[in-house]
């Protein structure tokens, strides 16, 4: 039997993610299973004020821990709010926060989510403050990194489901 070629195509690729990068996941619905079955994983947030820098932002994650997933995620203004309350619930003036996180212009460039493998929280701290050296600054406006697995469940069911 011979395979059309996109079949052949699916195949092949399936096999190079799965057999030769079993590390890599294929979907948003493989990320969103991972975060809620691995308690080592965290969802990384380079906010889209921190533009560039990508090869040493997936250096620096790849240093201390192991990217699983990565996709880009556009922010409206409704999207901005839910994600930044998400993301600092203990902050009493959100809408100063978020103008501090999106000035104009900021709403049209994308976001960087990752899912990263750490041994443990404090390995995600330690390298939450090496990407942020990376955007002097920027203070903490380059990055957000979950601190519990809980956090990162949440996060997963909201950009990936």
């Amino acid at each position: 039997m011979l395979l059309s070629k996109p079949l052949l195509f699916l195949v092949l690729l399936n096999f190079h993610i799965t057999i030769l990068h079993p590390e890599k996941l294929l979907n948003d619905q493989a990320a969103l299973e991972y975060c809620r079955t691995h308690p080592k994983s965290f969802i990384a947030i380079i906010w889209p004020i921190a533009q560039g820098k990508s090869k040493k932002i997936k250096a620096t994650f790849n240093a201390y821990g192991k990217i699983k997933y990565q996709k880009t995620a556009y922010f409206s203004p409704a999207r901005a709010h839910y994600i930044l309350q998400m993301a600092h619930p203990h902050i009493p003036d959100i809408q100063e926060h978020i103008a501090w996180y999106f000035p104009p212009g900021t709403y049209d460039k994308p976001a960087r989510i990752f899912v990263v493998t750490y041994d443990n929280a404090l390995t995600a701290v330690t390298c939450k403050h090496a990407i942020r050296k990376l955007f002097p600054g920027l203070q903490y406006r380059s990055i957000h990194t979950n601190d519990t697995h809980a956090e990162t469940v949440e996060l997963a069911n909201y950009f990936f489901k």
